[in-house]
C-alpha cells in the first residue's frame, strides 16, 4: 500500500503536495529525514552551479519502502511511503509520470506559490494522484497460487521444492503480502522473499493486486 505521497519544491524545501493515508509517525520522521538530506544534496548542486538531470532514489526502512523521484525541468522532489513489499518499479514509474503530469498542468504557478505560499492551486491534482495510484494500491503485491495443490505435493514429492517452499506456496491465495505471509508463517521475511522468487520462477505463483 502507497501511504504517502508528497511534491515538494526542491530549492526551497516547501511541501507543495500532500497525499497521505497514513498517520503520522517514526516513519514519517525518518521519511522527512532522508528528504532533508537529499535537498541538502540539491541546494548544494546549485550552489556550486552544478546541472541536475533527472534522478530516483530507492531506501528501505524496517517494513517501509522510501522512493524519491527529482523532476529537473519543474525542480521538485516527488516523495513515497510504502509497504516494503509494494512493487518499486510500479511506484517510480508512477512518480515520473507524476512528475511530467504536474510540469504540464501547474508549471507556470510554481512561482505563484512560491510567492504567495497558497497552495489551493494544486489541489486538483491530488485526482491525478489517486487516479495513477489506484488509491495507492498500484504496485501492491500479494502472491497467488496457480498450481493446485495436488500438483504442488508432486513437486514436492519430485524434490523440486522443499518442505517450506510447499508451505509458504499454500498460504499464497492472492490475499496476504510477502509481509504478512512471514508473519503468518513465522518465517523471516527474507527467506520468505526468497522461496517467492523462486516459487515465481518455476510458475508455481504470481503476484497480483487485491483490488
Amino acid at each position: 500500500m502507497l501511504h504517502a505521497i508528497y511534491i515538494i519544491e526542491a530549492e526551497t524545501g516547501l511541501s507543495i503536495i500532500e497525499y497521505r493515508n497514513y498517520p503520522k509517525s517514526q516513519e514519517f520522521a525518518d521519511f522527512f529525514q532522508v528528504i532533508n538530506d537529499i535537498m541538502d544534496d540539491i541546494r548544494s548542486n546549485i550552489q556550486e552551479n552544478r546541472t541536475l538531470s533527472n534522478f530516483s532514489r530507492i531506501l528501505m526502512i524496517d517494513k517501509f519502502s522510501i522512493i524519491i523521484h527529482y523532476n529537473s525541468t519543474a525542480k521538485i522532489l516527488l516523495c513515497s511511503l510504502s509497504d516494503v513489499d509494494d512493487i518499486k518499479e510500479k511506484i517510480l514509474s508512477v512518480l515520473e509520470t507524476l512528475g511530467r503530469r504536474f510540469w504540464q498542468k501547474h508549471g507556470t504557478d510554481i512561482d505563484k506559490f512560491l510567492q504567495t505560499n497558497k497552495k489551493e492551486i494544486f489541489n486538483s491534482f491530488l485526482i491525478d494522484i489517486e487516479m495513477l495510484t489506484r488509491n495507492g494500491r498500484i504496485a501492491e503485491n500479494f502472491p497467488k497460487l496457480i498450481v493446485s495443490d495436488s500438483t504442488l505435493e508432486r513437486l514436492f514429492k519430485m524434490e523440486i521444492i522443499s518442505e517450506t517452499d510447499l508451505s509458504i506456496a499454500k498460504i499464497c491465495r492472492g490475499t496476504l503480502s510477502p509481509l504478512q505471509i512471514s508473519e503468518k508463517s513465522n518465517i523471516p521475511h527474507e527467506k520468505v522473499s526468497e522461496i517467492l522468487k523462486k516459487l515465481k520462477k518455476i510458475d508455481i505463483i504470481y503476484s497480483s493486486p487485491e483490488i
